[in-house]
């Protein structure tokens, strides 16, 4: 199947009257949102708006600081080290809701949420006196339950077993690490859109002081709660497509519909203007560069903000297999990369998240260093695809600091640079 094309199952599984809302046509039968007002930044107009942005961090320094000396001196710090983990600073912006993305994993400017995650890196350079943040963001499971059964799932030992969390738990658990003020969680399971109306509840106690993403397989991301989550202050929406071939998404995701609820869920999420990432699991007999290209063209046709590239690893249900990937596969998504990212020729289409290219040249910036998981059964892990259990975060709850000290593990032992 091509790139501009969709299979005859997804067209005529969208039903009619949820065509005729569409308006930009992806082929002569599927049409997306014209409600989305989601806007990719390059040339001149970004360059205006990094210059703005620096402007407004230099003014933080300063702030922080009182020294125009050391501010200036922790931004240069700050710009080598994205320079290292992107590439290179010329990177693309994403626009949505008048905010400016660069990243799902940074809050967008300008905002609250913005200014202490910037606070929490200057920390990371030289220490402020005022307190930062030791973390930016949660990955937090907040259900085992899920209708399908993913070739790559790395909750699958836990996947449907009873309930972990109550409601009042799951809000214990956000209100603790808020106390800490930390930017960002990201609601995953199992599949969150099972448990949506304690997600709602969840997202609208907390939105005020952190940005919430769900990380969903489409499944039951209606046009009605996409719309409640919005109202409850969602920001974004990670949405798994792990093919562009209808048929072969679902095989890889065991569920007939799961091509379906994609093209629905993205859809409904541009319908409420939520920042929407395409993530795919690029297994060995997935990439190529026929087949990359593929799934970047339909992902500029849907019109997403962002694709996120992740690595298969032996955990879960792909535990004890060989996924491990080549070199040659890592030289080719890092040209990927590079390409979607920075060559003229891709300026329109959506911005490439790939985590694997600063992991191997810099290390892995997870387990407790800038990010952590909490799985279904509560315990804490480096990040979803390294199983550490360093602890159960419901025997923490009740106790002071106990959370931060614990927290500092190292990372990923594949990502250890030489």
């Amino acid at each position: 199947m091509g790139a501009h094309q969709l299979s005859a199952e997804a067209i005529t599984a969208i039903p009619k009257e949820s065509q005729t809302k569409f308006s930009h046509k992806l082929s002569t039968e599927v049409t997306i949102s014209s409600n989305y007002d989601m806007q990719i930044v390059t040339g001149i107009q970004r360059r205006f708006i990094d210059a703005k942005v620096g402007f407004h961090i230099l003014r933080l320094a300063i702030k922080n600081y009182r020294s125009l000396s050391r501010s200036v001196k922790v931004l240069k710090a700050l710009l080598s080290f994205k320079k290292s983990v992107l590439g290179r600073i010329e990177t693309k912006l994403i626009k949505v809701g008048g905010k400016f993305y660069h990243t799902i994993y940074a809050p967008g400017y300008p905002s609250k949420n913005f200014d202490s995650y910037i606070e929490s890196e200057f920390n990371r350079v030289e220490p402020l006196e005022k307190k930062t943040k030791a973390l930016n963001f949660i990955f937090f499971a907040i259900t085992s339950k899920c209708p399908l059964r993913c070739e790559h799932c790395f909750e699958w030992d836990n996947l449907n077993s009873k309930e972990t969390f109550t409601l009042a738990e799951l809000k214990a658990v956000v209100a603790k690490f808020q106390e800490d003020g930390i930017s960002q969680f990201h609601c995953s399971g199992g599949e969150p859109m099972v448990r949506v109306k304690d997600l709602v509840q969840l997202i609208s106690g907390a939105a005020a002081q952190s940005d919430f993403h769900v990380l969903t397989s489409g499944y039951n991301f209606t046009a009605e709660n996409a719309r409640l989550l919005k109202q409850a202050g969602l920001t974004g929406v990670v949405i798994s497509l792990d093919h562009y071939d209808g048929e072969m998404h679902n095989a890889f995701r065991g569920f007939k519909n799961s091509f379906n609820d994609v093209l629905i869920a993205i859809r409904n999420a541009q319908e409420q203007n939520l920042l929407i990432t395409l993530s795919l699991c690029a297994t060995k007999t997935f990439i190529s560069w026929d087949n990359l290209m593929r799934y970047a063209e339909l992902a500029k046709k849907l019109e997403v903000a962002f694709i996120q590239v992740l690595e298969p690893k032996a955990v879960g249900h792909y535990a004890g297999k060989d996924v491990f990937l080549n070199e040659d596969h890592f030289k080719l998504l890092d040209k990927f990369y590079f390409e979607l990212n920075f060559s003229p020729a891709y300026k329109q289409y959506p911005v490439l998240l790939y985590h694997g290219y600063h992991q191997r040249r810099i290390g892995c910036l997870s387990g407790g260093s800038r990010n952590l998981y909490i799985d279904s059964k509560g315990y804490v892990n480096a990040c979803p695809f390294c199983h550490t259990k360093s602890f159960n975060i419901k025997d923490s709850l009740a106790l002071d600091n106990r959370i931060q000290k614990e927290l500092i593990k190292p990372g990923c032992v594949q990502y250890n640079p030489a």
